[in-house]
C-alpha cells in the first residue's frame, strides 16, 4: 500500500486492540464477537501519516448445515479414524470386501464380518 500523503510504500498495518501485530485483519474480524470492535492502524514510516479505522461487528448471522450431511460426515470421520488405527491387514481386507459387496449387491454381510458380529 502507498501512503496517501507522500506516496511512499512504507506503510505498516496493525490490528488491535490486544492482538499481536502480525494478526491478519480477516482473522481479527472472524475472532470478534457481536458488539466488539477491531481497530486497524496504518502508519507511514516516511512522513508520519497515520490512520485508525474502528470496525464494529454489528451482527453475526449463522446458518447450520443439513443434519443428514453433518451426521454422514461425522460417521465418515469416525470410520477413517478407526481404519487408520487398524494394523491388522486381514481386518482391513474384510472391511474393504464388505464395502465392495454393499456397493454391488446391497445389504449382504460377508462371512468374516458375520463372525465378528456374533463374537461381540
Amino acid at each position: 500500500m502507498e501512503c496517501p500523503d507522500c506516496g511512499e510504500p512504507y506503510v505498516s498495518r496493525e490490528v488491535g486492540p490486544g492482538r499481536p501485530p502480525s494478526t491478519p485483519l480477516a482473522n481479527a474480524i472472524l475472532d470478534t464477537e457481536q458488539g466488539e470492535k477491531v481497530v486497524l492502524h496504518r502508519q507511514c514510516w516516511t512522513c508520519g501519516w497515520s490512520e485508525d479505522r474502528h470496525i464494529e461487528v454489528a451482527a453475526i448471522e449463522t446458518e447450520h448445515g443439513d443434519p443428514e450431511i453433518v451426521d454422514r460426515q461425522q460417521r465418515l470421520s469416525e470410520l477413517v479414524g478407526l481404519l487408520e488405527g487398524t494394523e491388522d491387514t486381514e481386518t482391513l481386507e474384510s472391511v474393504l470386501q464388505y464395502v465392495r459387496q454393499q456397493q454391488s449387491e446391497g445389504d449382504s454381510v460377508p462371512p468374516s464380518l458375520e463372525e465378528d458380529r456374533d463374537g461381540d
